[in-house]
């Protein structure tokens, strides 16, 4: 169901307070409360804050309505959501939720009545957990609104406290083929899209390439940096999918990354963050996991879930993070998509960390 938002007029102010009002009679401990100075105070927040509230439309029907905000404690808040009885038991609320939290990157906190177990529930469902009790009547509830792909910031602290790595410092093949292959050149631009722990960047900086090297993670920036200090002002940290930069480059690549975004939103993020940084006559390289055939995709909903994994010192409890797999047929048709020209395809590994790995080499389409 596509969902359409428009800002709330004057006239809806009266609908928004009845709602509130209702919310109040039917679930509030009307015994702990001064039943007229709260019903006032709710009337002039509305008032006040008309145009910040946000009016449901399902195919140009009102459907319902909400508030989403910073408030006076710098946190977004999610305030007086409600769907109408017709709209109701079709989704409508949790898509809402899902929207205010995409649309931030922080965490998202809100009020709801004990007494409202339904609306506990679908919270709970959607990633937030109970943080406070007010009066024995009301929940505050926060969703850190982690992403889930950034859930391998998770793993690599677990394993940098340990003292170690989570992967090997053999590098990939296939870049420095490609590079090669495509004659990229030493005063040519490089961008590298999630280089983790720096695996493939030391080796492209160590053959002279002048390369900025990123990662959303903050740990891994900080350890390449680390372990790289003649290095260290090639590394910064970025999210493709929110951040901008200026620059344009010639080669872009990123290996084992993209199979961490589930969601083809973000799929589609990263391709066109691709599109838009690669000069006229550039190319990029991505590599996933995958066969070329096989298809699946992980819960997204337990990325931070710790689970055991091997690793070369042995056992770990680390972030399970994410992962999609998917054929050259589906990668090739969100290429295509996202204006992509593929110029080759194949099969490769990157040992020990990928025994396969489908590989492509893009360039913007004319």
């Amino acid at each position: 169901m596509k969902l359409t938002y428009e800002t709330a007029k004057v006239e809806d102010i009266e609908p928004i307070f009845e709602f509130s009002k209702q919310l109040i009679q039917d679930y509030e401990r009307l015994d702990l409360i001064d039943y007229p100075k709260v019903i006032k105070w709710i009337r002039k927040k509305i008032e006040n804050s008309i145009n910040e509230y946000t009016i449901i439309y399902v195919k140009e029907q009102k459907a319902g309505f909400f508030h989403f905000y910073k408030n006076d404690d710098g946190q977004f808040e999610i305030d007086d959501l409600y769907v109408f009885p017709k709209f109701q038991k079709q989704g409508i609320g949790s898509e809402v939720i899902k929207v205010c939290c995409a649309s931030v990157n922080a965490p998202v906190m809100l009020y709801t009545f004990i007494k409202n177990k339904r609306a506990v529930s679908l919270y709970e469902k959607l990633g937030f957990e109970i943080t406070e009790t007010i009066n024995d009547s009301r929940y505050i509830m926060r969703n850190q609104n982690r992403k889930y792909y950034t859930a391998y910031e998770e793993r690599y602290k677990t394993t940098h406290q340990k003292g170690i790595s989570w992967a090997s410092n053999k590098h990939s093949p296939i870049v420095l083929e490609v590079i090669k292959k495509y004659n990229i050149l030493l005063e040519h631009d490089l961008l590298e899209i999630g280089c983790g722990e720096g695996r493939d960047s030391r080796a492209v900086l160590e053959n002279g390439y002048n390369l900025m090297a990123t990662d959303i993670s903050n740990e891994a920036i900080a350890y390449c940096k680390k372990t790289m200090p003649c290095f260290k002002e090639h590394f910064s940290v970025l999210d493709c999918l929110s951040d901008k930069i200026d620059e344009l480059f010639d080669f872009i690549y990123s290996i084992a990354v993209i199979h961490m975004l589930v969601l083809d939103e973000d799929r589609d993020g990263f391709y066109q963050f691709i599109y838009k940084h690669l000069k006229p006559d550039g190319l990029a390289l991505i590599c996933t996991m995958g066969d070329g055939e096989f298809e699946m995709q992980s819960d997204i909903s337990r990325a931070f879930e710790i689970v055991e994994r091997n690793h070369e010192s042995g056992k770990l409890m680390v972030a399970a993070t994410s992962c999609r797999k998917v054929s050259f047929k589906t990668l090739n048709n969100e290429l295509a998509r996202n204006g992509l020209e593929v110029i080759e395809t194949g099969i490769t590994s990157a040992l020990p960390e990928f025994d396969s790995l489908m590989y492509a080499v893009v360039r913007r389409r004319s």
